[in-house]
């Protein structure tokens, strides 16, 4: 009897809005919920990474990009066409986007260095084509300008390095607010560790956190983190170092 195998596969998306309206990564979460809601996957998280500012970057207000990591037994073909299917259906007028699929037949690496390097220079189309044909990643450009693609490229190889980016959707975090232990974020979100960030020793399950209106963990090392510091008001209270002023 075959078994169903189970892959993991990064999904970079960008350029999906028009100021004022809409928002790549809410419109990254709902895939993330039709995808599970659908029995296609289960989601690993959506995460934000920002990019380069630069005035020759079409942007509305931060150039950032959303990815989102998903666990399923369904093949890369299938993946893609249901991804561009709902970027394509759910992006607002007027928007350029993009998607990548990054898959464990991707060369990582090379399409994580593109990831850095778009948070540090002006990459332009042809760069993120080439990236993506060595790399052996699904690029797609759905727009008429195609610019969208060079930020999902982008997305997809800092998610897939798993050291950069904040959760913006991931189970639980939304559901988390005001006073909570570090105990129950761990317990009732997909948060792994609840660290001090000075010490980055892991915080008592008794010890209390500010969530604010819902709290924003880092990727670090392929894991969602929060980091947190003590409050300089109450020092029994800690605060996340990413709260909503930041975002």
């Amino acid at each position: 009897m075959t078994q169903n195998v189970h892959e993991q596969f990064v999904i970079g998306v960008d350029d999906t809005d028009v100021p004022d309206v809409g928002g790549t990564g809410k419109l990254v979460r709902s895939l993330s919920e039709q995808i599970e809601a659908d029995g296609f996957g289960v989601s690993l998280g959506v995460t934000r990474h920002q990019l380069l500012n630069h005035p020759k970057i079409p942007m509305t207000k931060r150039n950032s990009s959303a990815a989102l990591g998903i666990e399923t037994e369904r093949g890369l073909d299938d993946l893609e066409e249901l991804a561009v299917a709902f970027v394509r259906e759910r992006s607002e007028v007027g928007s350029d986007p993009g998607v990548a699929v990054l898959s464990r037949h991707s060369d990582m690496p090379h399409i994580l260095a593109f990831g850095r390097r778009s948070q540090q220079e002006l990459m332009k189309l042809l760069d993120a084509e080439r990236f993506a044909a060595e790399g052996n990643v699904r690029l797609r450009a759905l727009g008429d300008g195609r610019g969208g693609s060079i930020g999902a490229l982008a997305a997809a190889g800092l998610r897939a390095g798993g050291g950069d980016g904040r959760y913006v959707g991931l189970h639980g975090i939304r559901e988390i607010a005001g006073n909570v232990t570090a105990g129950t974020i761990r317990a009732e979100t997909g948060i792994l560790q609840v660290l001090d960030e000075e010490s980055g020793e892991e915080l008592d399950r008794d010890d209390v956190v500010y969530a604010g209106d819902w709290v924003r963990p880092r990727l670090i090392e392929g894991a969602p983190v929060l980091l947190t510091r003590r409050s300089p008001e109450d020092r029994k209270v800690w605060l996340p170092i990413d709260r909503k002023s930041n975002h």
